[in-house]
């Protein structure tokens, strides 16, 4: 197990932390539901669009709905009471069962956690095969849906968009992209090493997910003789089959499905057993004895460990396809610290120019205050430019002065306060504080205060 590094925002963030404590990320993931809600969440594009169009009828805004293989999650740019509720509830609806039953495996991430966790998903640490390529695709598509039909506002689109960002930045200056590459390169040296040629294997994925559908993509590109999926849900089995180019099968000849494959990867999760010692030696009874290798991608396993106890039957999860490859799990774990260190300084720089913008309006407001006492000075002094600049001094410290003496009488340490307050502003040295300089006030005479 990885150890993930906390994130510590720097402390003046948390300080005006004001926009980011209404950033809410509430859903389900292939990591905190079982099978059933799963497969029930599995959204295709036209569900998908109703879902977005009852959001936008509903007149919600800044939302995004992030829906893939893997998880069924809403990003949201300002929470408000009851929306955790609302959106479970939706889920719930979705997946055709009860409210209380989805709550119990849902997350609710809120502020900087809601932000670390769209970063670490955008950039595939959130994903079952770290470093998986889908996802980031998949994060900018379901952004450009929800925006297209103006769900989201700019705080959420930045949200959005740095996370991108800060995905591309994990996927070029780490090597955790390599760790899918090494997974499938993997897979394919076993399974050659099982059956020889590929070309004359027939595959079949049972279930699906990003991926059983990333092995299977790579054993395609190899020039494997057929691909079948099969799952209990049709359409699902339909729609993988129509974006990987295999054929669907039905979930009831699962064992003819598998007595004619050579190469069996596993995706379907949930805890039950789907390949046990007695199904498979039945198939290769079958098969009269030709090996069949079979991929466990699940957490859960759906493949039973014994099945190794038969002859010709070869079955790796994902962890042995890791240790395949020498050093692998050193190598993961290194590239996952990298990658979220390079989320975690992301983050940083995310939050700080988030929390400067905010200083803008004032900035903007000071400029303007001064260029008006500028033009004013200008004018009543003609061209004599070294009575304007002295006057301009003047009138610039006039009100500073003023609030300093007041407060210094009514609240000494105020007055302390707001001395290293302006002291910082204009980047005056401690030491010049009670000097004759100290910001021009003690050469402001009373006149011309009163001129002013």
């Amino acid at each position: 197990m990885i150890s993930v590094p906390p994130f510590v925002p720097e402390h003046a963030f948390i300080e005006r932390s004001e926009q980011f404590d209404k950033l809410a990320v509430i859903g389900v993931s292939a990591r905190t539901v079982g099978r059933r809600l799963r497969d029930s969440l599995f959204v295709e594009e036209a569900d998908y669009e109703k879902v977005l169009s009852a959001l936008k009828v509903q007149e919600k805004r800044s939302v995004v709905l992030i829906a893939t293989c893997e998880r069924f999650e809403f990003v949201l740019g300002d929470v408000q009471p009851g929306d955790t509720e609302y959106y479970l509830s939706i889920i719930a609806s979705e997946a055709k069962i009860d409210i209380e039953n989805v709550r119990t495996q849902s997350y609710v991430h809120e502020s900087f956690n809601a932000l670390r966790h769209l970063f670490a998903v955008a950039s595939s640490l959130d994903s079952i095969v770290v470093g998986e390529p889908q996802i980031l695709g998949q994060v900018k598509d379901c952004h450009r849906q929800s925006r297209s039909l103006g769900l989201t506002d700019n705080f959420l689109d930045d949200v959005l968009n740095a996370s991108l960002i800060a995905a591309k930045r994990v996927r070029t200056e780490t090597t955790i992209a390599q760790q899918p590459v090494t997974l499938t390169s993997s897979a394919l040296q076993v399974a050659r090493g099982v059956h020889g040629d590929l070309s004359r294997c027939n595959v079949l994925l049972v279930g699906s997910g990003e991926v059983g559908e990333l092995l299977c993509s790579e054993f395609k590109s190899v020039g494997i003789s057929a691909l079948k999926i099969t799952h209990p849900r049709t359409g699902r089995s339909e729609t993988a089959a129509f974006r990987l180019g295999g054929e669907a099968g039905a979930w009831s000849e699962l064992e003819a499905l598998s007595v004619s494959s050579d190469i069996i990867i596993s995706s379907l999760g949930g805890g039950e057993m789907l390949f046990t010692k007695e199904l498979i030696g039945t198939c290769l009874k079958q098969r009269k004895r030709k090996p069949i290798f079979i991929i466990d991608t699940t957490p859960s396993r759906d493949v039973g460990e014994d099945i190794n106890e038969l002859d010709g039957a070869f079955s790796y999860n994902l962890e042995d396809l890791e240790n395949v490859a020498k050093q692998g799990k050193v190598l993961r774990e290194t590239a996952t610290m990298a990658a979220w260190k390079v989320l975690g300084q992301e983050m940083q720089s995310f939050i700080r120019n988030k929390v400067e913008r905010q200083a803008a309006p004032t900035i903007s407001m000071i400029r303007k205050h001064f260029d008006t006492l500028r033009q004013q000075v200008v004018s009543e002094c003609g061209g004599d430019v070294d009575a304007a600049t002295r006057l301009l001094v003047n009138r610039l410290l006039h009100n500073p002065q003023v609030v300093l003496k007041e407060t210094a009488r009514e609240d000494p340490k105020a007055h302390l306060v707001l001395e290293e307050t302006l002291c910082r502003l204009f980047r005056i040295e401690n030491a010049e504080v009670n000097s004759e300089t100290n910001l021009g006030i003690n050469t402001v005479s009373s006149d011309e205060v009163k001129e002013d």
